[in-house]
This record gives structure tokens, sequence and C-alpha cells, in this order.
């Protein structure tokens, strides 16, 4: 796998993974609409104003990254964060937030089963 493999189309396939793996938020109700830029200033990032999540292909050195990112973001969309990140962002630094903390952790727990149960089995992925 290489940057090439980052498309809209297999973003949207990691994206209906996390949908089948997490499933829907009770706190933010029905799935995030989900939105795929060539370019951008971040990775990626969740709106929880709007229920979208965003994600950005230049900013991706690596296909896992990117796998990684979606469910980063996937998370997010299952955090209360219109009520806590704001607040907890006066307190902690990005790297020690507890939801980037929680994030980051399930972000590392899934991407390489994300990654298996999509791709491995398919050699010559549609790009």
């Amino acid at each position: 796998m290489n940057t090439n493999n980052i498309t809209r189309k297999n973003a949207l396939k990691v994206y209906e993974w996390c949908k089948k793996m997490f499933g829907a938020s009770p706190i933010n109700g029905a799935y995030p609409k989900f939105v795929f830029h060539k370019k951008g200033e971040f990775a990626g990032y969740y709106n929880p104003w709007k229920n979208e999540i965003h994600v950005f292909k230049q900013k991706h050195r690596t296909f896992m990254g990117f796998i990684g990112t979606i469910i980063h973001e996937y998370t997010h969309y299952h955090q209360s964060i219109k009520r806590q990140y704001q607040k907890l962002n006066t307190i902690y630094k990005y790297k020690n937030h507890p939801l980037e903390r929680e994030a980051n952790r399930t972000e590392r727990k899934y991407k390489w089963m994300c990654y298996y149960e999509i791709f491995s089995n398919n050699p010559f992925m549609i790009k």
C-alpha cells in the first residue's frame, strides 16, 4: 500500500467499516457526512455542529496513517465534543487532551484490523 491508494473510494470503504464496527453515536445521533479533500491544513477533523468528518489526502504520508485518521475522527463523532472538548482544551494541551488520547488509542487499536478486513484479500485495489 502506498499513498496512491489514498482515494475517495478507499476512504469510503474505511468509513463504512467504521460504521459497521462502531455503530451510530448515542451522543451525536445520525451518521456523519463524510467529506474527502485533496488538500487542506489538517489530516482530518470532526465538525460536531455540522456532524461531518473531513479527511485530507495531501496530509498523509502512508496509507495506514490515512486509515488511522478516519478511525480517529470517527471516534470523535462518538464523543461529547460540543460539551467537553473546549472545556478540556483550557486544561490540557493537544497531546494530553483526554478525548484526543482516546481517539489515538482507538486508532492504534483498530487500524490494522480495518486494513486486513477490507484490503488484504484484494491485491488489485480499485483506485
